[in-house]
């Protein structure tokens, strides 16, 4: 019924190619490729079926196909490699980390929600906004501190943040709004610590 081959041409064997039909029964029908990348399925009825094609270091190849009980020309899929998340791309759930974040930031539990946004952006090298959003939690936490050296350690931190953000977006008016106002708390701080 058809051929799976990768993009060079060659055939890929034990490949898994999956038929769907919510319309026919059965409406799963599975076959694999044998050395030469062939495979068959047998009674396949008519109508419009959806094929799925995965191979182990393949990307999945996906068609939907009309289906003729008689006639129906070879199917011949080609899978291109597999070349796994690229280096220091984002989280795929990235989206959703960051509304948990912000959540915890929103109801008051800014040490969460600090430790969230730090995992965030070790888990996320490539995500450099998230320094501006740490920076502001860590700047938030500050000014509900009454201890002055644990308030001198959170705007140093702030300061430090804010400061990543800027390497990253020197322009960036909130960082740079929130790096002038880290920095004469720090002082103010220290001032009133000695």
């Amino acid at each position: 019924m058809g051929v799976v081959r990768d993009t060079n041409g060659r055939p890929i064997r034990s490949a898994i190619v999956h038929a769907v039909n919510d319309n026919a029964h059965p409406g799963d029908v599975q076959a694999t490729t044998d050395d030469k990348g062939r495979f068959a399925m047998i009674g396949l009825a008519g109508g419009e079926w959806r094929f799925l094609v995965d191979a182990p270091g393949f990307a999945t190849a996906s068609a939907t196909v009309p289906i003729r009980t008689a006639g129906t020309p070879p199917l011949n899929f080609t899978l291109a490699r597999d070349l796994g998340p690229l280096p220091g791309a984002l989280d795929k759930n990235i989206q959703q980390q960051i509304a948990d974040a912000n959540t915890l930031r929103d109801q008051g539990r800014v040490d969460q929600a600090i430790a969230a946004y730090e995992n965030i952006r070790a888990g996320n090298p490539k995500l450099t906004s998230i320094h501006v959003v740490l920076a502001d939690a860590y700047y938030t936490r500050a000014t509900q501190e009454t201890n002055a050296s644990a308030r001198q350690a959170l705007l140093t931190r702030a300061v430090a943040a804010y400061g990543e953000a800027l390497k990253a977006d020197a322009a960036s008016a909130r960082a740079q709004a929130g790096l002038a106002s880290a920095r004469a708390d720090l002082a103010d701080t220290g001032r009133s610590n000695r």
